[in-house]
């Protein structure tokens, strides 16, 4: 696979009757970190196989294969699954396996099939396990691989062997900021800016997508652009961006698809655009102006009496000096 695509190395280290040549190195290269997505290519490689030709056993859901692949004369080979290939797969758990045939440069342990059509492990020609037929294979393939790589410990048998497990997926595009609860609406935008819509997919970065918006009342198509898989951490990503001045007012919708025509591949969205909207200025806090106001009843009087008490004593003041 190429750059954009996460790579997975896994270095084989000397162990008892289950290890591989010293400096010996496989990878195989995915959609997305361990997950292969139907339709994708997919690449194992590696170093260090100096015994000869190797074997690569693919066991999965209704799927079982044996290839075998010559290194060159400095024990690098590869192999690759082209996308034709991998659309076959079904959804579940695939293990890879890797044989070499060991110093003996012969590999004793191979594949066959009795007399009523169903898969089976030999040793040297001799039938040591059974797994059904192809079609009877299940998601989990754990059995079948333990029952491979156990072999290697059987007398005679020098062949090596290293297991990955992956999952392979329908192509799948989901999106960013979907509001909670509304099925697949998205936050509204506003007309007259920038539209930006994002999300992730299992679909590998060699993949292009191609974004389409429809008005969502006449389903007529209004804009239309291919668009890249971006390398992600868990998923890859994609990115939709429409510049000013962005859609006129009104309900859209938005479709994500693979170029290669699937139904699984495409995931829609629903948003709608509204119109630029002018703020209006707060309104002034109001002055409050005190008018007349009539004092209560019997304040009046009162104050006159007050008045006329103040009157009284300025004059009886001034009279008795």
């Amino acid at each position: 696979m190429k750059s954009g695509r996460a790579a997975i190395m896994v270095i084989l280290i000397c162990a008892a009757c289950l290890a591989l040549p010293a400096a010996a190195a496989v990878y195989y290269s995915a959609s997305t970190p361990q997950i292969i997505t139907k339709g994708d290519t997919f690449s194992v490689s590696g170093t260090g196989a100096v015994n000869g030709t190797v074997a690569l056993w693919v066991i999965g859901r209704d799927h079982f294969e044996v290839r075998t692949v010559a290194p060159d004369r400095h024990g690098n080979f590869s192999l690759l699954f082209k996308s034709t290939e991998t659309m076959k797969f079904s959804s579940g758990q695939y293990a890879i396996v890797f044989q070499d045939p060991g110093p003996s440069g012969t590999m004793e342990i191979e594949s066959g099939h009795d007399s009523t059509g169903n898969i089976t492990l030999m040793n040297r020609g001799k039938i040591i396990a059974r797994f059904g037929s192809e079609k009877n294979l299940k998601g989990n393939v754990e059995e079948e691989t333990h029952a491979l790589t156990s072999s290697a410990i059987l007398q005679g048998v020098d062949d090596t062997f290293l297991t990955e497990y992956f999952f392979v997926e329908e192509p799948a595009v989901h999106f960013n900021e979907i509001i909670p609860a509304s099925g697949s609406r998205l936050p509204d935008k506003i007309s007259g800016n920038q539209i930006r819509i994002t999300g992730t997919t299992n679909m590998g970065t060699d993949d292009l997508l191609v974004a389409e918006i429809r008005n969502a009342d006449t389903n007529n198509p209004v804009t239309s652009k291919k668009i890249p898989v971006l390398s992600g951490s868990s998923l890859n990503r994609w990115s939709y961006v429409l510049d000013e001045p962005g859609l006129e007012p009104g309900n859209y919708n938005i479709s994500v698809g693979w170029t290669i025509t699937n139904s699984t591949g495409t995931g829609t969205a629903l948003f709608s655009v509204r119109g630029e909207t002018t703020p209006v200025p707060p309104s002034p806090t109001p002055i409050l102006v005190m008018d007349d106001v009539p004092l209560p009843k019997g304040l009046d009087t009162l104050l006159i009496l007050g008045m006329i008490f103040v009157f009284a004593v300025i004059v009886y003041t001034v009279t008795k000096k």
